[in-house]
């Protein structure tokens, strides 16, 4: 549905050239809700702004649907931004209009008629929560029910696609899942396929099926969320996945286990899906020679899927610790060693 083919978009000021992505080559699905992470600068908004053209390429192409983007016409690229709509961090909201007529705009200016103009804003204000709102002006609601407006205002034209800009960052803990929750509601009801850059990862964690991780212009690591959240490979990958996820034993705890004479080895355990029922410590316990410690453990469901942590120590002989190694190993669970 959209897709960016070794993309590079450079800026120039005062004779400096800034590049903000470089060679970047996504592919997002239809139905998907893709998510983009990066600091500040990584370039996560320019290119989300690519998508609907309101910043083109340097180099490369983008394309929605089929369609090269740089390749259309003026009329033929109205057409195909009339299926996307976008959200923004801080609502855009017009002050001197009501909630009614904030998220009637593009269809006024679209020359839709009176009457399809009512009931499309009456429904969509019904279905984002703000039937009671439409003669409100947006200086009389919360941040929750401002974005709710701007979310029913992108949606009023029926789009296939929606952008979201850092779309919950303006906003509470409480009220971000709220607002999550409608965007799920939205892929999953209205079969719009969305693609929303943050900063935060706990907003992949919520809502994203698949995620790219940006850095400096560049995509570092990209595919499904359980994968990227279960085997982050790079620096970057690995310090947002510890926002939401965490692994790591307490120093205290580990301080002790370091005092301790017993011959050990100190495994951490990575299981996903159904494995995380399975009774692997208990089959360790009994097929092995070995007394076994949890000593840490931490389990997080991932868009249905759940991903269970567990770092436990092992004693007894090297042997047999080997042994229970390779078993694990074969069992198809991830595994490394934490401490000898």
């Amino acid at each position: 549905m959209i897709e960016f083919e070794n993309v590079i978009k450079e800026f120039h000021h005062k004779g400096k050239k800034m590049t903000a992505l470089q060679n970047v080559s996504l592919k997002i699905e239809k139905g998907d809700i893709y998510g983009v992470i990066g600091y500040s600068g990584a370039g996560k908004s320019t290119l989300l702004r690519m998508v609907n053209a309101l910043e083109v390429p340097t180099a490369g192409r983008v394309l929605v649907n089929g369609k090269e983007l740089g390749a259309l016409k003026t009329l033929e690229l109205s057409q195909v931004k009339k299926n996307i709509g976008m959200i923004f961090q801080h609502f855009n909201l017009l002050e001197s209009k009501t909630v009614f007529e904030n998220v009637a705009l593009p269809l006024v200016l679209n020359k839709v008629d009176k009457a399809t103009i009512k009931q499309k804003v009456k429904e969509l204000l019904e279905f984002v929560g703000l039937a009671d709102k439409e003669n409100s002006y947006p200086r009389q609601l919360s941040g929750g029910q401002k974005q709710r407006v701007g979310i029913a205002r992108a949606l009023v034209t029926n789009p296939q696609i929606l952008l979201c800009d850092e779309a919950t960052s303006a906003l509470d803990p409480k009220t971000t899942v709220s607002i999550l929750e409608l965007l799920k509601r939205i892929n999953k009801e209205l079969k719009i396929t969305i693609l929303i850059v943050t900063h935060e990862m706990e907003v992949i964690r919520k809502i994203c099926n698949k995620v790219a991780v940006m850095e400096k212009g560049h995509v570092i690591e990209a595919g499904d969320v359980i994968d990227v959240f279960g085997h982050p490979k790079q620096m970057t990958t690995i310090e947002f996945v510890k926002t939401v996820i965490h692994d790591e034993i307490p120093p205290s705890v580990l301080e002790e286990l370091k005092r301790e004479k017993r011959n050990k080895r100190i495994y951490q355990l990575k299981f996903f899906g159904k494995n995380t029922t399975k009774p692997l410590l208990s089959t360790l316990s009994k097929e092995f020679a070995v007394d076994l410690n949890i000593v840490f453990a931490n389990v997080t469901e991932l868009q249905g899927t759940t991903l269970g942590i567990f770092t436990v120590a092992f004693y007894g002989e090297d042997l047999e610790l080997e042994r229970l190694y390779q078993y694990i190993v074969e069992n198809e669970i991830a595994v490394k060693e934490v401490m000898a």
